[in-house]
């Protein structure tokens, strides 16, 4: 079962998804995407953060997954 942090992550990803979607029928800023993904998944990088690791590692880990996530929906569909 997923925890509601997961769950909130996982509607979160999905809704970015379907505004890339839509944002790439009219041409994509992917930094300003990217700005948003990261924002959105900051609160929860936090959230998980292990008190021994660095300050700024819910900052990377947040821009770090969006950025995967931009180079996943950047490919081409498969048909």
């Amino acid at each position: 079962m997923l925890t509601k942090i997961e769950m909130q992550y996982m509607d979160a990803v999905i809704g970015i998804h379907k505004e890339m979607r839509k944002a790439n029928e009219r041409g994509v800023d992917w930094e300003q995407r990217r700005y948003e993904i990261a924002k959105d998944i900051y609160p929860i990088a936090c959230h998980d953060m292990n008190p021994s690791e660095p300050k700024d590692a819910p900052a990377k880990t947040a821009v770090e997954l969006a950025d995967l996530l931009i180079a996943e929906l950047k490919k081409e569909p498969k048909k």
